[in-house]
């Protein structure tokens, strides 16, 4: 039951139902998926006999109908989370984390649940001037919408994990209308003109997150309105720059999607815009579509050096004149190093290239302020709207790029499996003026990773890697190092590649692997070697330095870049996998027995949906 009829959903239950003629232990056996909870040991279900699973022990024996308490009945406590009014799949694994059984359920949400929202946060402010005699912090705040056409009462209403928050009684929102909910009055009212009729409640205790949190709101009964995790590397220029972060589609977002980088962006003017509608460019409008960033030219006015592609993604042409282009997101003049001349536009659908040589590197470009290049061991190129010459703030976006080999484009993925709708990734084909190509893939790829054997595998974890290429490949790269701060003082070294991330792992010199091998690199090599004897002992590698989270992180295969004098050495990845415990991720590797394994080794492996829970199996 998700909707106890008293309103209180500490009430809610789940029952499990033992149908077999026998008593079925289910210690270490795990509920996950719409809430979570591990059954602890000597929990044993008799033949024919049910369980009921509550997140409160005590309101479920104080409930008034049955089931409830005084009825002799088999009652566990405290399950994690409530069940979702908007409906929700519950999964039961077994103590190898096997699913045993799955059962989905339709829901009903309330109003509030569909028209309620947070819209806007400003969890990081900048920095006030001096004397104003308020911290930063004083300056934030969350404001919330009501996207329907009816008032919803506030009555009961709290947030209950970040900042903490109780509406009073009477509170109501009216319908297409905004309120705010304020760190400090004081210091809202010396920073912000709030619009007529926006009512703004307060304090609240705690404060946001710099670095991110999760965000809740329930309502009177313990219901969830929206839950979510917001995160400071989504968008740099919320993170102390001054912008908020908005929602990017109020009324088109999912209720279990706000989690996620695309439902949000940065706000159109800085300072945010709370009490009132954040107008502008839609968001990813104009997005930094493709990029070539080591054309390892020396030559930076030869036509063949560096470029950026830009695409317009809406129906409409979008004038740019006056904006800007950076690869720095300080103040001026560092945020408008290029300036886009007037009659810039992108057409419908269209896109708009710029060679180095030709504007942003070229100091005689029309508006080239501050020549610069694209970095060849990666960085973060932004660009802002403008207008005379100055910043208004009125559309803001940046691309993370990462470390690139010679001649490789850098390009969007757009993929709806994928953890943020899209990944900056090596293209497999430069495509300037033009749609982008497939990413890149391969020969060689991580095909498969134990990150949480069963506490009865005496293996432990490996990272398994696989040629998919038709003739060898030896994990070793030339690199060019520059031995001092002169720019011609170079030398050569032959090097092996790395893999990182969550593990360090540096191959051995002149390591090849065949057309359609492979190579498991372990954390324990001897026990990995007792645990799987079919595999060529010659083929296992390791041990590697540190450990995989069981709770999902980053590996990265990558060879070594160039070393300019005084810098970190650049890596450059080959593959990437960012894995996690939970779905849509397969669960049933983290401790259940299971690997993930890669479905599709010639398909981007980034992909959630290219994943799959089997048997160990490493050779196979």
């Amino acid at each position: 039951e998700y909707n106890p009829a008293t309103g209180n959903q500490d009430e809610e239950y789940i029952q499990l139902i033992n149908p077999q003629s026998i008593a079925v232990d289910i210690s270490d056996w795990k509920i996950a998926n719409a809430i979570t909870h591990t059954f602890p040991a000597g929990t044993v279900i008799p033949a024919g006999g049910s369980l009921y699973l509550t997140p409160n022990a005590l309101s479920f024996r104080a409930r008034t109908t049955s089931p409830k308490g005084g009825e002799q009945l088999f009652v566990q406590g405290n399950y994690s989370g409530h069940l979702s009014s908007w409906g929700g799949t519950i999964d039961l694994f077994n103590a190898q984390r096997v699913l045993v059984t799955s059962n989905t359920y339709a829901g009903s949400p309330s109003d509030a649940q569909r028209y309620l929202r947070i819209s806007e946060l400003m969890y990081h402010p900048q920095d006030p001037a001096t004397g104003s005699g308020f911290d930063a912090e004083a300056f934030e705040y969350l404001e919330l919408a009501n996207i329907g056409d009816h008032p919803l009462s506030l009555t009961g209403m709290q947030l209950t994990n970040g900042v903490l928050f109780a509406f009073p009684d009477g509170a109501a929102l009216p319908a297409q209308s905004y309120l705010l909910v304020v760190k400090n009055f004081e210091a809202l009212a010396s920073r912000y003109t709030i619009p007529a009729g926006v009512q703004v409640f307060g304090p609240y205790a705690g404060g946001l997150a710099n670095s991110g949190e999760t965000l809740k709101l329930e309502d009177a009964t313990h219901s969830t309105i929206v839950e979510f995790k917001y995160d400071d590397d989504w968008y740099p220029l919320t993170d102390g720059d001054g912008f908020s972060l908005t929602a990017a589609d109020l009324a088109g977002t999912a209720h279990n999607d706000w989690d996620r980088r695309t439902a949000w962006r940065a706000s159109t003017f800085k300072g945010g815009t709370p009490g009132f509608d954040d107008v502008g460019p839609a968001p990813n409008s104009v997005v930094i579509n493709e990029l070539l960033a080591h054309s390892h030219d020396p030559n930076p006015q030869n036509p063949e050096s560096d470029w950026i592609e830009l695409k317009n993604t809406t129906d409409e042409d979008i004038n740019i004149s006056g904006w800007f282009l950076s690869d720095n997101n300080d103040d001026d003049p560092n945020c408008t190093k290029y300036e886009f001349p007037d009659g810039t536009i992108i057409p419908r659908n269209g896109f708009w290239l710029l060679n180095q040589s030709e504007s942003f590197g070229n100091d005689d470009a029309p508006g080239c302020k501050v020549p610069f290049a694209l970095s060849e061991g990666g960085e973060t190129l932004y660009l802002f709207s403008g207008q005379d010459g100055a910043l208004t703030g009125a559309y803001s976006t940046q691309q993370k790029f990462a470390a690139s080999a010679t001649g490789i484009t850098l390009g969007r993925y757009e993929k709806a499996s994928l953890t943020n709708g899209y990944d900056f990734v090596p293209m497999k084909t430069p495509t300037p003026g033009d749609d982008n190509s497939e990413p890149l893939v391969g020969p060689v790829v991580i095909s498969e990773i134990m990150y949480n054997p069963a506490s009865t595998d005496t293996g432990g974890e490996y990272i398994e890697i696989r040629n998919t290429g038709t003739t060898a490949v030896e994990l070793m790269s030339w690199v060019t190092i520059q031995q001092s701060d002169d720019p011609v003082d170079l030398v050569t070294e032959y090097q092996p590649w790395r893999i990182t991330g969550e593990v360090e792992f540096t191959f051995p010199a002149n390591r090849t692997i065949p057309a359609g091998g492979f190579l498991i690199v372990a954390q324990n090599p001897t026990a990995f070697k007792a645990k799987y004897p079919a595999v060529p002992a010659a083929r296992v590698l390791g041990p590697y330095e540190g450990k995989l989270n069981n709770g999902g992180g980053n590996i990265l295969l990558t060879q070594p870049g160039d070393h300019e004098w005084g810098k970190d050495q650049y890596l450059i990845p080959r593959d990437k996998v960012e894995y996690d415990d939970e779905t849509p991720w397969p669960v049933a590797p983290d401790g259940g027995g299971p690997s993930l394994n890669r479905i599709v080794p010639s398909l981007y492996g980034n992909d959630p949906a290219n994943w799959q829970a089997a048997a160990a199996n490493p050779n196979s």
